[in-house]
């Protein structure tokens, strides 16, 4: 039998103790294996008739009520009488309103001393003795959010604390505390608590829980979770958490039960979304219990985003110096705001929440004075731009200025929505009619590469207004010929009809009339220089119809000495024409200068149509690994979404070649057969994957369906007046095609037709790729001499040869394979895999 500490013997029906074993039979509380350790051996002290007190204590979230439960569990277990109360947030709470709760299960003695009349024991004496009447054997008074007690009930307990050793009673209490800091009501009773003699009282803290337990937790969920091994995504969701095992707890759950999130958005997300909302519930549940001064400095925390120290927010929000430190022990102690000066809010994204109950004008009047004073601060300016998101038109100079410096910086990290957000707020500014045209011109650039119909109202927007900046107006056109596929034709910068008013739209006429023969000057009589759109537009018109590649060159280069502070697209296009007239690395050195000058002007829409064409350019040269490298930053620059289809259908041809030119030909057949939209499918980029998918087919075997599609190539072609070999040598494909089936008189025809094309056109190259293909589909020694002319014609570079040739060399093999495989077709009509081809 053990001795009680009063010197009473404790009943020899006492509970065999319970073993750290029994902990197996309960629902595990992760991470929390030592505080449960130090419950249980309290209660098998307790069933001995030793008193003790133990004190849980952490932030709103950490367990403390779960593990509170345990050690009643525990207790009960035990043989112990277990006395419980909750305390609930702050009301008018009765006297000795907590302490009221408190019923012993059975036992008629203690029952009828807790049943006697309130007037009778509604004293701090009377209590006690009622309490301590009660614990005539093994007793635990188990109190759980003891921050919300009534004084009087606190005072009870405290007075219990000093008379333990008078029974065999045990004091089990919860309260919210962060790093030895607790609420001002119940301080002095855990510093009691902790100060009690031989060794009876514990302070428990609960810190947040680590990445092992969280793991445990999402494990035990039955979620379809990463393996341990993924260190970055448990160490994520780690931090998302907190560690609050009530976050991931109620995060778990939601997901869980919605398992549609999950497929939709994934795992990641889901949990991320749902920790995110619990974050916000627990923060606006916590501000809800407060009052006063620190429900004053919570919300000006809120606004301020940590951009003023905590003294000048206090002023904000007109609280007194000497109620801030005590305003802060009180928001730390719940949980809500971390250390530091400013404390930074433990729960982000909950302000909406904390601000509920305040007026509309109380709230402007926040928002403007911490805007106000951020920036007379010098604060973080991206920070003060999300402030400034949520305040009223101040009218004042400096707010534009800081809206668009973040939109810029943040177009250099590729947060294009972020960007085009802020942009909007600078629009509500009021801005002089100057200032509001470059601010719509950056709109519109965030826009087109995220809401390209909200790109085309501002652009609409900017155009319409008569004070526009030459400049900003020569970049509006630019964004808006960029959007409009039909108005400049996507491959290679081609014009049709339409493209060449449209750059010729409020453009000065040549000196020159065009019809004249005379070449086209870059300077009119007086010497002015002139806009370069008239002389790029005759240029792509000579140049799709194939005519005199010198004159051309001519044109293009006098366009290209044009200012660059005009628009861009006509500097593009004539880039384009030097290239499809063999003046490659001038083509390539001019594109590149303007590329810089659209980097320059904060362009990503025209960065990314400007590399698009470099890859173009590339590939005309012979240089496929650039247009490779090329291809990859285009596609880094804007999401595939943003994209018109157009550019699209000539970014698969592109990579449909290039792919062929690597024998990747499984990768090029899935992309070559991507269903195209109707308006891509009509477009000059469908010219392009057209004559992709017969060099593609031609080199797998295929020669009747490379036919098909080289020929409704060049019927598209000549619908648009289209004659130029240099732009798409469509004839000589299909020539290699028609000798694949067995058809060498008509191959003979598209061969010759070419050749007098090419020779009209003028360039080495169009006239090296007719003939490269025409020798190795021509019996010996024409065909030596052919291919030896060719590859003279493609100049010293030995990589742009061995480039053209190794292609050819695998058309040639597929049409070879194609005669062995395949019978001649009897009509114009082709059949390939079952599929049927028009003419």
């Amino acid at each position: 039998m053990s001795a009680a500490p009063d010197g009473r013997t404790a009943s020899s029906a006492a509970p065999f103790p319970l073993k750290p074993a029994s902990l197996d039979g309960f629902t595990p509380l992760y991470g929390r294996e030592a505080e449960q350790a130090a419950l249980l051996h309290m209660m098998n002290r307790l069933a001995a008739g030793h008193p003790g007190v133990t004190v849980i204590h952490g932030r709103p979230g950490a367990g403390r009520s779960r593990l509170l439960r345990r050690g009643t569990a525990f207790a009960r277990a035990a043989g112990v009488q277990v006395l419980t109360a909750v305390g609930t947030a702050p009301a008018p709470a009765a006297p000795y309103s907590l302490v009221r709760q408190l019923r012993p299960g059975r036992s008629a003695v203690g029952g009828a001393a807790l049943a006697g009349e309130p007037s009778a024991k509604d004293s701090v004496q009377g209590w006690c003795r009622s309490l301590l009447a009660a614990a005539h054997r093994p007793t635990l008074v188990a109190l759980d959010d003891v921050q919300w007690a009534d004084p009087e009930s606190v005072q009870v307990l405290a007075g219990l604390l000093r008379r333990l050793s008078s029974a065999p009673l045990g004091v089990l209490l919860t309260v919210t505390g962060a790093h030895g800091e607790f609420p001002d009501a119940c301080a002095g009773l855990l510093d009691q608590a902790a100060a009690s003699p031989d060794h009876r009282g514990l302070l428990l803290e609960l810190g947040p829980l680590g990445v092992p337990e969280i793991h445990a937790m999402c494990t035990a969920s039955g979620l379809p979770v990463p393996p341990t091994s993924d260190d970055l995504w448990w160490a994520d969701v780690s931090r998302l958490t907190g560690g609050s095992p009530w976050v991931m707890l109620r995060s778990v759950d939601k997901v869980r039960r919605d398992p549609a999130l999950v497929s939709s958005v994934g795992l990641r997300t889901a949990l991320a979304q749902e920790i995110e909302a619990a974050h916000r519930d627990r923060a606006t549940e916590s501000a809800a219990h407060l009052v006063g001064g620190p429900l004053a400095l919570l919300r000006g925390l809120a606004v301020c985003r940590e951009l003023l120290p905590v003294e000048r927010v206090a002023a904000l929000v007109q609280l007194d110096e000497a109620e801030l430190s005590g305003a802060l022990r009180t928001l730390r102690v719940q949980g809500l705001i971390g250390d530091g000066d400013p404390p930074p809010l433990r729960m982000p994204g909950c302000t909406a929440g904390l601000l509920t109950g305040l007026t509309g004008d109380e709230r402007k009047r926040l928002h403007v004075q911490a805007a106000r004073w951020a920036h007379r601060w010098d604060a973080d300016e991206e920070a003060l731009a999300v402030l400034l998101l949520n305040t009223v038109p101040l009218g004042e100079p400096w707010v534009p200025s800081v809206l668009r410096r973040t939109a810029r910086a943040l177009l250099t990290r590729g947060c294009h929505a972020e960007a085009a957000m802020v942009l909007e707020r600078a629009l509500r500014e009021p801005l002089s009619p100057e200032e509001r045209a470059e601010v719509l011109l950056e709109a519109a650039e965030s826009y087109t590469m995220t809401a390209p119909e909200a790109a085309d109202r501002r652009i609409a927007e900017l155009l319409s207004g008569t004070q526009a900046p030459s400049r900003v107006r020569a970049a509006a056109q630019d964004l808006r010929i960029n959007r409009s596929p039909h108005s400049l034709p996507v491959s290679l910068g081609i014009y049709g009809t339409g493209s060449a008013e449209i750059l010729e739209e409020d453009a000065p006429r040549l000196g020159a009339p065009g019809g004249s023969g005379g070449r086209p000057g870059a300077h009119d009589a007086s010497g002015a220089a002139l806009h370069p759109s008239p002389l790029t537009a005759q240029a792509w018109r000579q140049t799709v119809r194939g005519h005199d590649a010198a004159a051309v060159r001519e044109m293009c280069r006098q366009a290209l000495r044009a200012p660059l502070d005009a628009a861009l697209l006509p500097r593009f296009s004539a880039c384009c024409a030097l290239s499809v007239a063999d003046a490659h690395d001038a083509a390539r050195d001019a594109l590149d200068i303007t590329l810089a000058e659209a980097g320059r002007r904060r362009s990503p829409a025209l960065v990314a149509w400007g590399r698009l064409l470099r890859a173009q350019l590339n590939l005309q040269a012979g240089a496929p690994e650039t247009a490779v490298h090329d291809l990859a930053s285009c596609r880094s620059l804007a999401p595939a979404e943003v994209w018109d289809p157009t550019r699209l259908t000539l970014l698969r041809s592109l990579e449909i070649r290039l792919l062929v030119a690597r024998e990747r030909y499984a990768e090029a057949d899935r992309l070559a057969r991507e269903e195209l939209t109707p308006a891509a499918d009509e477009s000059d980029a469908a010219i392009h994957l057209l004559y992709s998918r017969a060099q593609l087919y031609l080199c797998q075997g295929r020669p009747r369906r490379a036919l098909a599609e080289a020929e409704e190539c060049g019927r598209r072609m000549a619908a648009r007046g289209w004659a130029n070999p240099g732009l798409v040598a469509w004839r000589s494909l299909a020539a290699l095609a028609h000798l694949g089936c067995g058809e060498d008189d008509r191959a003979a025809e598209r061969f010759a037709e070419e050749s007098r094309l090419a020779r009209r056109w003028g360039t080495d190259s169009a006239l090296a790729w007719t003939d490269l293909r025409r020798g190795l589909g021509s019996p010996a020694p024409q065909a030596a001499r052919l291919t030896e002319l060719a590859l003279r014609r493609l100049g010293h570079t030995p990589g742009s040869r061995r480039f053209v040739q190794s292609v050819v060399a695998r058309e040639a093999a597929g049409a070879r394979s194609g005669v062995r495989s395949v019978p001649a077709s009897p009509g114009p009509g082709y059949q390939d895999g079952g599929l049927s081809m028009g003419p």
